[in-house]
């Protein structure tokens, strides 16, 4: 697997400017921004309002995309605003609106998502590099597994369930998009168990 900056940073240089280009571990503001991402992450991991596994965002953003390319641009901002309020920090809601918001010219705002997704993104990043079991990049949702591999230039080939040391993993095969090498990436995924885990008992 590639460096897991390179494509990432390759992104911030084609989309966001230079500003985003640097490696996030070079800049301490943008490592103070990752870290309160993390913190805002955990706590809605901990709220009442978090399920991993709900489908809502992805029927919104389905909905916010397709407004998006018939150019409906600021119903598709409002659109992910609507999931945005229900589902947190979705990483893809909030770049359509920043990409919505800079096709209409209102800079400011388009800065201000990225600087959003960016901060969840280098959060997720931070967390490992996803080589090993030990490394494995921690996620919330399952969402945030295929944003950031997709961010990545990574294209999932398989995906299988793997426990270690006690925590669980996602272990997913993917293919690089540019070299069509394949490798693993690991995903700890023991927020998302724990949540499964408390929903059964109270089933029960």
């Amino acid at each position: 697997m590639k460096n897991r900056l390179s494509l990432y940073l390759l992104c911030a240089v084609f989309f966001l400017g230079p500003v985003f280009a640097k490696n996030p571990q070079e800049d301490p503001e943008r490592q103070a921004q990752a870290q309160k991402a993390l913190e805002l992450r955990l706590r809605y991991a901990a709220s009442a309002d978090y399920d991993p596994y709900s489908t809502g965002d992805s029927d919104v953003l389905k909905k916010a995309r397709e407004l998006f390319q018939e150019q409906k641009l600021q119903e598709a901002i409002d659109e992910a605003a609507k999931g945005l309020e229900k589902h947190k920090y979705n990483i893809d809601l909030l770049i359509l609106q920043a990409s919505a918001y800079r096709k209409l010219g209102i800079i400011d705002k388009a800065d201000e998502m990225r600087r959003q997704w960016f901060a969840l993104m280098d959060s997720i990043l931070n967390s490992g590099d996803g080589r090993g079991f030990d490394t494995a990049y921690k996620v919330i949702t399952i969402a945030e597994e295929y944003t950031a591999l997709r961010l990545l230039g990574l294209e999932v080939v398989s995906q299988s369930l793997a426990g270690n040391k006690g925590s669980a993993f996602d272990v997913m095969t993917v293919k690089d998009a540019e070299s069509g090498a394949e490798s693993k990436v690991y995903f700890n995924i023991d927020l998302i168990k724990k949540w499964l885990d408390k929903t059964f008992d109270a089933k029960e």
